[in-house]
């Protein structure tokens, strides 16, 4: 009871346990303890049945001895009880007990040692609600334009956190990356590329998380090389890394147990939205400045059903399904600000209808030397989606937590691994609308231009740099959909970039340096919330719960195991309670016949009987363990003095209520006229016989 109580309740113990084994070494001392006990129970009740008279099957004497064997279960012994004759409420109410027992003792031995062993795992270590002062749909708004943006993004920032193209070199550090990875006689053949690059924020780093070829089926007329891309907002992740740092302070000065731990994380699991995006781009042509052919723009994989369906392949060259955009010509892409020699961009508003579920369009010119002008046609997809936050800041290490996310899905909506969308293992990203992102994001051109800001340093644009690092072995298009989606998601995790952690600590007096500090056994004890905020002020604000946990030893019921575990050892602890009670309350207490020597004792000092004819050398037979067996006194043949025997004749149940056994009687002698006999000591004597 004591384990079941200290799991459910929890206690931390700490990083390392010294002296595990001996831990286990009481988990075996305690298994046998409560399969002795177990032993006692069951030898209690079949003595009660005894004791009253009444008759049980022979398979049942020995029971006790069988509870650590399973195999008892299905043994001919248990199958007689079942068979046997004797009153069915009786019958039933033994087997009851001996089958919880046998469970019980090949049970309580693991469960014992499961909640007597403390796990290594992250426990919960304290959670608040912080504010930060922006709304929700300022930090995560469904229409982006530029209008908020000041003027200096045009340019590609050096140090800057605010700008759509802040460390557009992490999407170069990625194509770099990626090209490295294959040796050159295999490029073309394959395509690997490195899981994520980290972003910074003004006080986290962050992960932007690129995947592509998330399409396996080459001959659906869909964009087997769209790119998926996603990076946790920087604002938020600013907002988590200062919280985990006051989480580290208040800890060096509170006397808390979480003190001791190997790791440290602090989670935002729900109200969280970070960027999804997908690009998928087709290649086509423009033939000269008369070519007033309309352009199409790709589907790519996750659009709504409804886009699909008004969807129709093109006279282009697009080898996928495609929608026809009217509102714009092949001569007036050419119009496209400048040199042939570079890679341009221009960005396209699409409309709603028919292009439901995408967010902006791209056009990429090729460079080119000619009339003829080779484009990649891309649409741009990008949604608010439900992702779960967490930030390590173990003792070992030093500086900003790195951040990292995955998909926030409580109602399971999202399409197994069997999907497309989720065929990596593990994996963070998915665009299936409409079911995720779950908000769609409407963007202007007047957004989207800041992501093609001028480099002055190098005298290009963002585009025509990263695309000039483009991927070896791979055409134009798969390496544009990389970069768009890179982009894209960078540039929107960047909104609302200057909302901060709104406040003032919960603090307490610490005589220890004699100040004010933060109060950490409120905040670790989850008491409420360590900031206090003006209500009126911050009523618009954006509210998260960050929860803390630390990785160590401990006592909890947390898992199916532990739980499981703690039904078996309450299971047992009713049943040893129930023994003890009627012990209590009847007063009746014995240790007869709790061995196999004092049974055989009293076979050999009982009547011979028929009906365990044959049965010396074995019991092969189920009917013998349905036999009924009774315990009764018996007179010797002087009559004044008692005995007991096993007596497994059927008996009149008035004989059998006068014989009996009595309580605080005194039995064992032996009938005189059966033990006359003597043992035979010599040639002679046998002859005699």
């Amino acid at each position: 009871m004591a384990e079941v109580i200290i799991n459910w309740r929890g206690y931390y113990v700490g990083a390392y346990i010294d002296g595990l084994s001996y831990l286990q070494f009481a988990a075996k001392l305690h298994e046998m303890a409560m399969q002795s006990s177990l032993a006692v129970i069951v030898f209690g009740y079949v003595r009660h049945v005894l004791f009253s008279g009444d008759a049980l099957p022979v398979g049942a004497l020995l029971s006790g001895l069988q509870l650590t064997q399973v195999s008892y279960l299905w043994s001919m012994e248990l199958w007689g009880i079942a068979s046997s004759k004797i009153p069915c409420r009786q019958k039933m109410a033994v087997m009851t007990i001996i089958i919880v027992a046998v469970l019980l003792a090949s049970t309580v031995g693991p469960s014992s040692a499961i909640l007597l062993i403390p796990n290594l795992n992250y426990w919960p270590a304290g959670s608040t609600h912080i504010w930060m002062n922006i709304t929700a749909d300022d930090l995560w708004p469904s229409k982006i334009d530029g209008s908020l943006l000041p003027a200096h993004c045009s340019q590609a920032p050096d140090v800057s956190n605010i700008c759509p193209a802040s460390e557009w070199q992490a999407i170069s550090d990625y194509l770099s990356l990626a090209n490295g990875i294959i040796p050159p006689e295999f490029v073309g053949s394959y395509m690997v590329s490195p899981y994520s690059v980290q972003v910074t924020g003004q006080g986290s780093l962050r992960q932007l998380i690129i995947q592509h070829h998330i399409y396996d089926n080459e001959s659906a007329p869909f964009d087997h090389m769209a790119a998926q891309a996603t990076t946790q907002h920087g604002a938020v992740a600013d907002a988590l890394s200062a919280t985990s740092s006051l989480w580290d302070t208040t800890l060096q000065y509170s006397n808390s147990p979480f003190y001791d731990q190997r790791d440290t994380v602090q989670s935002i699991i729900a109200d969280n939205y970070q960027p999804y995006t997908l690009a998928s781009c087709g290649a086509d042509f423009i033939q000269d400045r008369t070519d007033d052919r309309p352009v199409a723009f790709p589907i790519p994989p996750g659009s709504s059903h409804e886009m699909l369906s008004e969807a129709n392949v093109t006279e282009s060259m697009l080898a996928m399904y495609s929608i026809v955009y009217p509102g714009l010509t092949r001569a007036q892409i050419l119009e496209t600000p400048g040199s042939n020699s570079d890679y341009r961009i221009k960005w396209v508003e699409l409309p709603e209808r028919p292009f439901r579920g995408s967010s902006i369009g791209a056009v990429i010119l090729q460079p080119t030397t000619n009339e003829t002008q080779g484009v990649l046609l891309c649409n741009l997809a990008a949604g608010w989606g439900s992702s779960s936050m967490n930030m390590s800041s173990s003792p070992a290490a030093s500086g900003t937590g790195l951040a990292s996310s995955s998909i926030y899905d409580p109602d399971s909506r999202l399409p197994q691994a069997s999907d497309y969308s989720q065929r990596i293992a593990g994996s963070v990203v998915s665009f299936r609308l409409p079911l995720f992102p779950q908000r769609q994001i409407s963007i202007r051109e007047g957004w989207a231009q800041y992501l093609d800001a001028k480099i002055p340093t190098l005298n290009t644009t963002v585009i025509n740099a990263l695309m000039g690092r483009k991927l070896s072995g791979q055409d134009d298009a798969t390496s544009a959909n990389i970069i768009l989606a890179g982009l894209l998601a960078n540039g929107l995790s960047r909104t609302g970039f200057n909302s901060r952690l709104q406040g003032e600590l919960r603090t307490a007096f610490n005589p220890t340096v004699n100040a004010s500090l933060p109060d950490g056994n409120f905040w670790f004890a989850s008491r409420g919330d360590m900031f206090h905020v003006d209500p009126a002020a911050s009523e618009d604000w954006v509210k998260l719960r960050i929860d803390s946990s630390v990785e160590g030893y401990a006592f909890s019921i947390e898992g199916i195991a532990p739980k499981l575990t703690a039904v078996v050892l309450l299971v047992y602890c009713a049943l040893v309670v129930g023994h003890l009670c009627y012990a209590a309350t009847s007063g009746v207490s014995s240790t007869s016949w709790d061995s196999i020597a004092e049974l055989v004792a009293l076979a050999a000092n009982s009547s011979p009987t028929t009906q365990l004819r044959n049965t010396c050398a074995g019991m092969m037979q189920m009917r013998i363990f349905r036999l009924p067996v009774r315990i009764l006194t018996r007179k010797d043949t002087n009559e004044d003095e008692d005995h007991l025997e096993m007596v497994f004749d059927v008996v009149d149940e008035i004989v059998a209520r006068r014989s009996r056994i009595q309580e605080n009687h005194e039995y064992g002698t032996m009938p005189r006229g059966r033990w006359d006999y003597q043992v035979p000591t010599s040639h002679n004597d046998i002859l005699l016989l």
